[in-house]
């Protein structure tokens, strides 16, 4: 791989960090490509438990690289239509798809892509200078049509959308996007406090909750708790099941494994 994308594992946790801080860690293809290889991979890894998505230098990401995304390494498909849905949407459903809690660590900006990629991770922890936005349409763009529409309702969305506006921390926490923000010198602090909590939890359970939450979306209520109650069985053979029963038995904190 590439060195455009960091990845490290740590205690359990999992770190992918994009390194192109020249460019506010916008993306190009490698990027993409290393960002969804990364993530597969934690997939498979069960010393994984939680996996943490931050950018080196002055901001988290500023979206994709607009000049041209396009490397050596990785060109531009020829058909414009796999160059679109292979770019940032496959990381964001690369992200839905993994059973596993993950957090974003976003600073000064986070727009474009990189508030979609915010987005699709479990919680976001931000600083509290941080700029949210998907300004597609200062360039002419349509894109960012589903995730934050989805978050936030049509026609706060359609404002920022149709108008490539910007907004800051405090709106995003009233809206609920953010799980905390902080300032700049206690993010680290705040992300490794949450990521540490999760590593000790049932994170099994917690990836099988995600895959059942995203999968009965749009669902009747019938079918949801269809899905859910499916949920509830495959989580009754987890080992974390086991030993949470046990722990309960004996009246002492839970020994969870993620498995």
């Amino acid at each position: 791989m590439g060195t455009k994308v960091i990845y490290k594992v740590e205690n359990n946790i999992a770190r992918i960090t994009l390194n192109r801080p020249e460019a506010l860690n916008a993306l190009d293809n490698d990027m993409v490509a290393d960002l969804i290889h990364y993530l597969n991979q934690t997939k498979k890894d069960d010393e994984v438990r939680v996996i943490i998505i931050e950018g080196l230098g002055k901001a988290f990401c500023a979206g994709d690289d607009l000049v041209d995304m396009g490397t050596e390494k990785n060109p531009n498909p020829t058909d414009k239509l796999t160059e679109y849905s292979d770019g940032y949407p496959a990381v964001v459903l690369a992200m839905k798809n993994l059973e596993k809690p993950i957090i974003v660590k976003a600073h000064k900006y986070a727009l474009g892509a990189g508030f979609e990629i915010a987005l699709a991770a479990d919680f976001i922890i931000a600083s509290n200078e941080t700029k949210f936005g998907l300004p597609f349409v200062l360039r002419g763009i349509s894109a960012g049509t589903y995730l934050l529409q989805k978050r936030i309702g049509y026609h706060r969305a359609a404002r920022y959308l149709f108008l490539g506006e910007m907004f800051g921390t405090n709106e995003a926490s009233e809206w609920g996007l953010l799980y905390k923000q902080v300032e700049q010198d206690k993010l680290e602090e705040v992300v490794e406090d949450l990521a540490i909590h999760l590593t000790s939890s049932a994170t099994r359970t917690i990836g099988l909750m995600k895959k059942a939450m995203h999968n009965s979306d749009g669902m009747t209520i019938e079918n949801a708790f269809q899905v859910q109650t499916y949920s509830t069985l495959a989580s009754y053979y987890t080992v974390d099941y086991a030993e949470g029963k046990q722990a309960f038995i004996e009246k002492r904190s839970s020994n969870f494994k993620g498995k």
